[in-house]
């Protein structure tokens, strides 16, 4: 921040030299009569400070963690029309991300209640490390993707483990386009996580018995038959009576004369069953 001390015959004349001087405007800085001196000839000394803006609150406030944590890195602040964006670099970046950028959301959400508190903020502010947030955008695309076709094929719906919500807005964002799925977040913090729902059900999801919708059901004929539709008589099946058979008379010409013919001790048949004589 800058910082200048001017000496004037009054304190509007100083603070305007002070202004001049650091290239700001009034409302950019704070100022204070620090001395003044003379009865005829005043002397006013004007002390003016430039304002701490949320961009060096955050800068300041980051690096000075990283210090007190005692890892190699600094971070870096440019600033945007929608954000802040902070970047971290050197050795132990990979510390300061942690698991899944568990440590990253923390320093974040810290240096968002310093700026706030000493200063307007009215932008955001995203930190990141070695493009670690690029990287895992990509990673959370792709598997959104991916389930979100199982989603849609299955029928069912397909829950993700908790997430942070930088890591559900990436989920929301990618399937947002997508026509056959929706996503809405479900739970509590820290376990709240993301359900993609398909939008339409499998056909064993669906209510089996609702009248005239489409669905077939199988009829008592063997067929199918289209539900909604009304039944069709069959006519009745009529069983096939046993025929009798006239009874065989053993002892009739023909078998008399065989009888003769071929003598005693033969075997012959004798209508269904063989007898020996």
């Amino acid at each position: 921040m800058k910082e200048i001390e001017i000496t004037a015959s009054s304190y509007e004349d100083a603070l305007a030299e002070a202004l001049k001087a650091l290239d700001l405007t009034e409302e950019q800085v704070d100022a204070q009569i620090v001395k003044q001196s003379g009865l005829i000839r005043k002397k006013v000394t004007v002390k003016v400070t430039q304002k701490a803006t949320p961009k060096d609150i955050a800068i300041d406030f980051i690096n000075t963690l990283i210090e007190k944590m005692g890892l190699e890195c600094s971070a870096t602040i440019r600033e945007e029309d929608d954000a802040y964006y902070v970047s971290v670099s050197g050795k132990d970046t990979s510390t300061l991300i942690g698991y899944r950028g568990d440590v990253l959301d923390c320093v974040q959400y810290l240096t968002l209640l310093v700026v706030n508190k000493t200063a307007d903020l009215d932008k955001r502010i995203i930190i990141d490390g070695e493009n670690y947030r690029e990287k895992r955008t990509i990673v959370l695309s792709k598997l959104a993707k991916k389930l979100a076709i199982k989603a849609a094929k299955t029928g069912k719906d397909v829950s993700l483990e908790p997430m942070n919500p930088f890591e559900r807005r990436v989920i929301h964002s990618a399937l947002a386009d997508d026509k056959f799925v929706t996503t809405e977040s479900e739970g509590e913090e820290p376990n709240r996580y993301i359900v993609i729902k398909p939008n339409k059900r499998s056909y064993s999801d669906r209510p089996r018995r609702n009248g005239g919708n489409g669905k077939f059901n199988k009829g008592g004929n063997g067929g199918y038959r289209r539900e909604g539709a009304p039944r069709t008589q069959s006519a009745p099946v009529q069983k096939a009576e046993p025929k009798e058979e006239a009874p065989k008379d053993m002892y009739n010409l023909e078998y008399s004369r065989n009888f003769k013919r071929t003598g005693g001790g033969k075997m012959r048949s004798f209508g269904e069953k063989k007898r020996t004589f």
